[in-house]
């Protein structure tokens, strides 16, 4: 097996134990009323929107870098993208299930590009290519996250 790969299984490696190790804290709280209101509750607890945001600054910061050729701060983003998105992955589930799949799809996505495109070893890597495209496929499931949060009020 490479180095690369080696690192990168790695770091998924370590999201999973971080996220295996958070998960049963996560249904330690019950929540109330309508599945709405739930949620809103979820969101507030977990800090969903501040989460979400720190992953989509992440994604245009990789993009930045990328149109200014800047190989160390794109790698820089790439790893800054799975710290935050262990970050959010880490308040699944919510009460809603339907949404924690919505969430899960778009995590899971970011967190393994992220981890390929920080072990890429240059510009032109296929690892960055790959990983753009698997952005992109996550940014359409966080965005019917997002609707379906702003649904049920959270915004």
């Amino acid at each position: 097996m490479r180095a690369g790969l080696r690192h990168t299984l790695g770091e998924a490696g370590v999201l999973v134990a971080v996220v295996l190790a958070l998960g049963p804290l996560s249904g330690c709280t019950s929540y109330t009323g309508s599945k709405a209101n739930q949620v809103r509750q979820w969101a507030s607890i977990a800090l969903v929107t501040s989460n979400d945001n720190l992953v989509v600054q992440d994604i245009a910061a990789i993009k930045r870098s990328l149109r200014a050729k800047k190989f160390l701060d794109v790698t820089s983003n790439c790893s800054g993208l799975v710290f935050d998105t262990g970050t959010a992955y880490g308040n699944l589930p919510t009460p809603d299930n339907t949404l924690t799949n919505e969430l899960n799809v778009a995590y899971e996505d970011f967190a393994s590009a992220g981890s390929s495109c920080a072990a890429a070893r240059s510009l032109h890597s296929r690892r960055i290519t790959a990983a753009l495209a698997t952005i992109g496929v996550g940014v359409v499931s966080l965005d019917k996250a997002t609707r379906r949060l702003a649904a049920d009020g959270v915004h």
